[in-house]
């Protein structure tokens, strides 16, 4: 009995979806604590404000133009024993590969990731102060306290810049598929982080005040990596160096990474960059509104992300090895679990949130119930799509840019047209249109054919009962509650 009380216990510390979970729920909490004491003591425009800050946080995750999931996943395949980088079209094993990590190839890696890293961070640095300030002077003259708002951006711009650069080691202990080890101390930092928080808003302090609480743990979090990175694998990154610019090797980088910024971009990108733009011209109290559903349909997301998101580099692995057939069945499980989870979410806050915003007396209102099950229809076709992309580009043959710049722009040119006739609600009828128009049929085509299999035979099982609940609730919602 004991024996298997400390196997489970191994299992559950060592399990990346479980630790994965275990940090998307610690973040999680934020929005059962820490979100009620911001809607009931902060003003709408500070709350405004506030939103926008985490929608700008957001945002610097795809300012590295893609070199991240590009670095994790051929990281991954140097850990698979591949000898150079290259595409992965068939599921036949690669020759060249002997499933013995190629310290050597690695090493090049972390070398040119480390110095593409420090220039992006410099223009980082740059746009923040330029158009990121930029973007601000209207909802910032919007707060009673200005300069406080404007300081509290400082801090934000020297954390982020920091915390960007810090990135080369994430990319790195993720590559090597220590997700676990990641996720595990991640979570103990956001309990840090939220703790932090509560005590500032309980302590009646400004939005200055809940922000430097926050970035703190960010530069912790850069700390954290940088000493796992140098311990894990007998310190193998310690003696690593710093290698010349190996033209030969970023430009089989840049072609990957500039295409998935690019689509991170026009998908993400636009959703949270539409919150920002609308904050120029909308009204404060309606844009509140809207921002924390976005976070709080973020946060489900994340949450939701969990048990296909964490084995994306061990199915880049797989790909490399040629062993398809495990791959598929890890990806139809994570992808079914994933659904089911992001609908139940949803479900939950469509049928009690305006029960849970009156019971803290916040100072603004959620959406409506059609806002909110339009934006989880779009985000739950977008998820569809975003998992079949991750799951093709195992392959290092990059089309997310194909897919994600043509709904970018339906997105674009839908929202512009019906944003004077219908408001916020053109946001989710965009994000529709540009879904359903092409990304995710034109994703699943594509990650369907480099396994081999069909539609009917591996979505069966896999979101047709999450879609079937999703709109079944839709409809109880709208049409006879």
């Amino acid at each position: 009995m004991v024996n298997l009380i400390k196997s489970s216990y191994t299992r559950f510390w060592h399990s990346p979806t479980l630790m994965t979970w275990l940090s998307y729920s610690t973040k999680a909490l934020s929005l059962f604590v820490v979100l009620p004491l911001i809607l009931k003591k902060f003003a709408p425009p500070e709350i405004s404000l506030w939103y926008l800050f985490s929608s700008i946080f957001i945002l610097l995750g795809l300012a590295d133009m893609g070199f991240r999931q590009t670095f994790i996943r051929v990281i991954s395949y140097a850990v698979a024993g591949a000898t150079e980088i290259k595409i992965y079209h068939t599921g036949q094993k690669n020759n060249e590969s002997d499933s013995v990590t190629n310290w050597n190839l690695l090493e090049e890696i972390f070398s040119i990731m480390t110095l593409i890293y420090k220039y992006l961070s410099l223009i980082l640095l740059f746009l923040l102060i330029s158009i990121g300030t930029c973007l601000l002077i209207k909802p910032i003259s919007l707060v009673e306290h200005q300069k406080n708002a404007w300081l509290a951006w400082g801090v934000i711009i020297i954390a982020n810049v920091i915390r960007f650069y810090g990135t080369i080691f994430q990319n790195y202990l993720e590559g090597l598929n220590k997700i676990a080890l990641v996720r595990k101390i991640e979570s103990l930092m956001n309990l840090g982080s939220i703790t932090t928080s509560i005590i500032v808003l309980l302590m009646n302090g400004s939005l200055l005040s809940l922000i430097i609480a926050n970035q703190i743990w960010l530069i912790l979090n850069v700390l954290r990596n940088w000493f796992l990175s140098r311990n894990i694998e007998d310190g193998k990154l310690q003696s690593f160096k710093s290698l010349p610019f190996n033209l030969s090797l970023f430009n089989k980088l840049w072609p990957p990474a500039w295409k998935t910024g690019i689509s991170g971009l026009m998908s993400n990108g636009l959703t949270h960059l539409s919150g920002i733009l609308y904050a120029q011209i909308g009204d404060p109290i309606i844009i509140s509104s809207y921002l924390l559903a976005l976070r709080i349909m973020t946060q489900l997301k994340e949450i939701a992300m969990a048990p296909f998101y964490s084995k994306i580099p061990y199915l880049s692995r797989l790909r490399a090895e040629g062993r398809i057939d495990k791959l598929i069945k890890l990806s139809q499980k994570g992808m079914r679990l994933s659904h089911l989870i992001f609908v139940s979410g949803v479900l939950i806050v469509g049928f009690f949130s305006e029960y849970l915003i009156s019971l803290i007396q916040s100072n603004i209102d959620f959406v409506p119930s059609l806002f909110w099950f339009l934006f989880s229809l779009a985000f739950f076709v977008h998820r569809f799509g975003a998992m079949h992309m991750q799951l093709y580009l195992t392959t290092n043959h990059i089309i997310a840019h194909i897919a994600d710049g043509v709904s970018g722009i339906i997105f674009i040119v839908v929202a512009f047209i019906a944003v004077h006739t219908l408001g916020i609600y053109a946001i989710p009828v965009a994000m529709l249109c540009g879904y359903l128009g092409f990304y995710s049929w034109y994703s699943a085509i594509n990650s369907l054919k480099s396994i081999q299999t069909s539609f009917f035979k591996f979505e069966t099982s896999v979101s047709l009962l999450p879609l079937c609940l999703l709109i079944g609730f839709i409809f109880i919602k709208l049409f006879l509650l």
